[in-house]
């Protein structure tokens, strides 16, 4: 009797243990994006200024060659999330206005980042909720998920394809405040595609989460409008020809 007592406890801790690991293995969802410079922006504007079709196709190719690969990390409980690169595929005769580092979401909704923009690195701080979005009513499927399209106020350049399949409040860069994880997203200068979603360890995340935050804390942060700015005046400028 005593021997089936304790068979019974050590298959009720095994039954506790794996049910545990399994609750962690779902607690955060970590996605992996292909960030690019093929955005509407860029290659209207080099359309304008090249004509000749077969330098442009040259042109247009080295884009797509060029990527960033970064990653994605969303703990669905505590709401804390990572956006990190991993690696660039550069394109040596090729040079891109830039990329980012990572972006970083506290519990408290609070952004902190750093990108790398026109040869300078910034730093930038940012409230998620500050962060504004209009829907429209387009919709199509990516990798199976069906999406609806929304473009940041009063920036329609820059728009996002989200899915509420996946009910998380983010997505690559610093795209917060959908109501589903963003599979796809256009801006100025980039252009963001998913290659993977799956699920990864607390621990991987708490580990991962902690090593980036220790990045850059005695660097000042503008806040993210002033990289708004920069970026809309350089859009200008390069618009003027």
């Amino acid at each position: 009797m005593k021997t089936i007592k304790i068979l019974a406890l050590i298959i009720c801790v095994n039954l506790t243990l794996n049910t545990n690991a399994q609750s962690n293995k779902k607690e955060v969802l970590k996605v992996k994006y292909t960030v690019g410079c093929v955005s509407d922006f860029m290659v209207g504007m080099i359309k304008k200024q090249v004509k000749d079709p077969k330098q442009l196709s040259n042109i247009l190719q080295m884009m797509e060659d060029y990527k960033v690969h970064s990653s994605y990390y969303i703990n669905t409980k505590t709401k804390e999330s990572l956006f990190v690169l991993d690696s660039i595929s550069e394109v040596k005769t090729l040079s891109t206005s830039g990329y980012t580092f990572y972006v970083l979401k506290n519990k408290n909704g609070d952004i902190r980042g750093k990108e790398n923009f026109m040869g300078k690195d910034i730093v930038f701080n940012e409230k998620s909720n500050n962060i504004k979005w209009e829907f429209t009513a387009e919709q199509k499927e990516i990798n199976g998920y069906q999406c609806k399209k929304a473009h940041l106020k009063g920036k329609p350049e820059t728009y996002v394809w989200f899915t509420p399949e996946i009910p998380v409040n983010g997505g690559p860069s610093t795209f917060f405040g959908l109501p589903g994880l963003v599979l796809e997203a256009n801006s100025s200068f980039e252009s963001i595609n998913t290659d993977t979603i799956s699920y990864c360890t607390s621990g991987e995340f708490n580990d991962k989460f902690k090593e980036v935050e220790a990045r850059d804390k005695t660097e000042k942060s503008i806040p993210l409008s002033k990289v708004d700015v920069k970026k809309e005046n350089f859009k200008r400028m390069i618009s003027k020809g």
